[in-house]
């Protein structure tokens, strides 16, 4: 999804990170009831998710993030894409990586319900940084591209995604701790400051970002290849999957060497007057078929 200056959101997570068991609970609850209109009923919720109000708000928000529920005068619906990702044929309970990564892409790819997520990773780019410095950028970048969000508003966001993307020392409840947490994109140190580092990245699954490039080349004119430095940083207001993934040049280089062995055919690079580009052999996958192929896959 293309960053649209007119559509933008931050801090509808209501301070709460996606935790362990969220998307599992919302999917268990709606499968049960074919559709549920449960979260127009808060007090029901609660009681049926095991969760306060304002989680329960929060749960709403990642799950429209994702794509795993759309609402429906506030009737939730599992998506085709939610079936396919986290139905019983999928991966219900997060168990296989790729999952969390591909939930990874999901979130840092959607700059109209993710804002501040999608220009932490796509934009910002210090290695190493304190709270505040992040925060300064944010507002930076708000007021050239952006209406002006109240500072509190941002600092929320840049608040939650600290806390979902980095572990916490010495924590052992999994329940508390995100699932995102265990993709090592962000650590904190003893002094304070926290590091998001660019790096090769060798246990990236090739599926998450075959994944990744299936949605920028279903973005793209038919036949259009992708240059090689916009996978790596973007600039176009498109997600960058080098940036979101936090891999340097190496590294998706590497990447994009195993996606290619594991799914030959499907993508060529070639470089033309100094330019190195990717194309894309057949038409994009839905999304939803390459995530049935894949699930399938593992489980023969």
């Amino acid at each position: 999804m293309k960053f649209n200056p007119q559509k933008s959101t931050f801090g509808r997570h209501e301070t709460f990170p996606l935790r362990y068991g969220w998307l599992t609970k919302a999917i268990q609850q709606v499968n049960k009831e074919g559709h549920t209109d449960i979260f127009k009923q808060p007090e029901v919720a609660m009681t049926r998710l095991g969760l306060g109000k304002n989680m329960v708000n929060a749960l709403q928000y990642w799950l429209q993030v994702i794509g795993v529920m759309d609402f429906n005068d506030g009737v939730a619906n599992i998506t085709e894409f939610g079936r396919a990702l986290l139905g019983e044929n999928g991966d219900p309970y997060l168990e296989d990586e790729a999952t969390i990564w591909i939930i990874h892409w999901r979130i840092a790819s959607n700059p109209e319900l993710a804002t501040g997520f999608f220009w932490f990773f796509n934009h910002f780019s210090m290695p190493r940084f304190k709270n505040g410095e992040v925060l300064l950028s944010l507002v930076d970048f708000v007021g050239q591209e952006l209406k002006n969000r109240s500072e509190s508003t941002l600092k929320s966001d840049i608040s939650t995604l600290l806390r979902m993307y980095s572990p916490t020392a010495g924590r052992n409840d999994e329940h508390l701790d995100s699932p995102m947490s265990l993709l090592g994109l962000l650590s904190n140190e003893v002094s304070g400051s926290y590091l998001s580092q660019r790096a090769v990245r060798p246990f990236l699954p090739a599926v998450a970002l075959h994944f990744a490039l299936q949605s920028r080349f279903a973005e793209q004119p038919q036949q259009t290849p992708l240059p090689i430095n916009s996978l790596l940083y973007g600039g176009d207001g498109y997600p960058a999957p080098g940036a979101v993934f936090r891999l340097n040049e190496e590294g998706l280089m590497a990447a994009l060497a195993k996606v290619m062995e594991s799914y030959p055919n499907c993508y060529e690079l070639r470089e033309t007057a100094g330019l190195h580009q990717l194309y894309l052999n057949s038409p994009p996958l839905k999304a939803t078929d390459l995530l049935k192929a894949y699930y399938q896959g593992r489980a023969a």
